[in-house]
């Protein structure tokens, strides 16, 4: 689809007061980027504009403490279950804290989240009624699945089947 087209649909999921509220963009970074400055340009269906897209990498690092960090990086090696956790706490903590009081939140920048493989489905869950998500993921479609960073050196990852429903998934293409 074109950023137009995705644009559309998404003024028009949006006017729908209630249910579940989770979108999803995918494309490689390069059309993500030039996507979100183009949505950010947008006005959305009652006039006002859509919000910019936000780093979840930075947020996450943002929420967690400078010396707790510090901890984490020089325990992981020996321990990385409890810096997965806190990375989880960190990205929760900051996903509910950007939906407070916003009708828009959009997301980039996952690279954290599917590095420590953390749980996906507190985004289905927090995105409903007046909350929504709208998550621009470097990937594409390919035999029916979703993958996530699918040019990577490290590998790519499937996202979930059930998190975000396919009429809410829009795919950019050149």
């Amino acid at each position: 689809m074109t950023h137009t087209e995705i644009i559309e649909t998404l003024r028009a999921r949006l006017s729908i007061p209630g249910g579940r509220h989770l979108y999803g963009v995918l494309g490689p970074y390069r059309l993500l980027n030039a996507f979100a400055n183009q949505l950010a340009k947008a006005k959305a269906s009652d006039g006002t504009p859509f919000p910019k897209a936000i780093s979840v990498n930075r947020g996450i690092l943002d929420t967690i403490p400078d010396d707790d960090f510090r901890q984490l990086v020089n325990d992981e090696a020996k321990r990385p279950e409890p810096t997965a956790a806190h990375v989880a706490a960190a990205f929760e903590q900051f996903v509910r804290s950007q939906l407070a009081g916003k009708s828009l939140v959009v997301l980039r920048d996952f690279e954290l989240v599917f590095a420590y493989h953390l749980e996906l489905n507190l985004l289905r869950t927090l995105a409903a009624d007046q909350d929504r998500l709208l998550l621009l993921l470097p990937g594409r479609r390919e035999r029916g699945a979703t993958l996530l960073f699918p040019d990577s050196d490290h590998g790519s990852y499937t996202l979930p089947t059930n998190l975000i429903a396919e009429n809410n998934l829009w795919e950019l293409k050149n």
